[in-house]
């Protein structure tokens, strides 16, 4: 038996699976909605037809993760312009510096055993860089204010899209998963701003 853990816009769940069944099958059975989403196993994402491999044909021995994330509004956004792609966060520039300096620990995203996953940082002094461990946001931002990152690709690079589904899709994954966590503190962020403001005093 293989120790599963369904990683979903809902609470993690934690499962048994047999070797034998395909990923379409455990997503099935715990009635996950996997109609325009993300698939990964283990952070690799699926290609269209993995869904139907076995846990045994994908390599899995005896944990796994799958992830399944639906596209959501608030998530950050990857643009395709010429050989680059730019990579919108969900959040200001501001609220993730707020989070360094208030709440570093937020920043890094962890797996059922406590182990790092993927974090979020920010350098005014770098263009931004993003890979499976993590993205580092710079001074760059969209009109609006949300950080942004470009990345280069291969300018020979025939299918820029499937070139950045393959090498920044997982990268993308945790990005969103993290990101979603952040949002949802934003208002306890603002509170605790608020609450240090108003004990700092003239005289």
């Amino acid at each position: 038996m293989v120790r599963v853990t369904l990683v979903t816009n809902n609470p993690r769940k934690v499962i048994l699976a047999e070797e034998g069944k395909t990923v379409k099958q455990i997503l099935d059975e715990n009635n996950v909605n996997y109609g325009n989403a993300a698939t990964a196993v283990d952070g690799a994402t699926l290609n269209a037809g993995e869904i139907n491999k076995t846990l045994a044909e994908l390599g899995v021995q005896e944990k796994v993760v799958i992830s399944v994330l639906a596209h959501k509004d608030n998530a950050a956004k990857a643009t395709i312009v010429g050989s680059a792609c730019v990579i919108t966060s969900a959040m200001t520039a501001d609220q993730i510096k707020r989070y360094k300096k208030f709440h570093p620990e937020a920043l890094t995203m962890y797996d059922e055993d406590d182990e790092p996953v993927f974090g979020i940082g920010y350098n005014d002094s770098t263009p931004g860089s993003l890979d499976n461990n993590g993205a580092v946001f710079g001074p760059s931002c969209d009109a609006e204010g949300h950080a942004q990152i470009t990345v280069l690709m291969d300018p020979t690079t025939e299918d820029v899209e499937q070139k950045v589904y393959e090498e920044l899709g997982r990268a993308l994954l945790h990005l969103n998963d993290l990101e979603e966590q952040l949002i949802e503190g934003i208002a306890k962020l603002d509170e605790e701003e608020a609450a240090i403001r108003a004990k700092i005093t003239r005289v």
